[in-house]
């Protein structure tokens, strides 16, 4: 079976427009095109859709997809570069995952504060109020 842009759209959840800027960046050299040049999808193409909508999630940039894309159409012998381009994109998510983790936990501890001040009724943080007690050494070590 075959699917157009918008029928792909609805199978993956991924945009007609973004389908079609990666289909002008060469992320989609095996869709074949009709004399009109309409893109039609087979159910492997879509797949593949799939897996470009996650390397994106996962911050892999174009060029590398489309590079990956080539190896993978080289065959098997490119199977140990394609591994390292995943290693390697696996590292920056986990480095991503670390880094909002430590977001995170600035987001809450700023939260106890604020529940803090709520429930005590005193506005302590905010130099322009009579209970401003400024910055304690917590704040100042998480830069909050």
């Amino acid at each position: 079976m075959a699917y157009t842009i918008i029928e792909v759209e609805k199978k993956t959840g991924v945009s007609s427009h973004t389908l079609r800027f990666w289909a002008k960046k060469g992320l989609f050299p095996f869709v074949e095109k009709d004399n009109n040049q309409v893109k039609y999808f087979s159910e492997r193409d879509v797949e593949w859709v799939r897996w470009i909508n996650w390397f994106r999630k996962a911050q892999m940039d174009i060029p590398t997809i489309k590079y990956y894309i080539e190896l993978a159409n080289k065959g098997d012998c490119t199977a140990k570069e394609r591994r390292e381009l995943i290693a390697r994109q696996k590292e920056i998510v986990t480095d991503t995952i670390e880094e909002l983790q430590s977001v995170l936990e600035t987001l809450e501890y700023k939260l106890g504060v604020y529940d803090e001040m709520l429930h005590n009724n005193i506005d302590g943080f905010n130099p322009q109020s009579k209970q401003y007690k400024g910055c304690k050494k917590d704040c100042k070590k998480e830069n909050v």
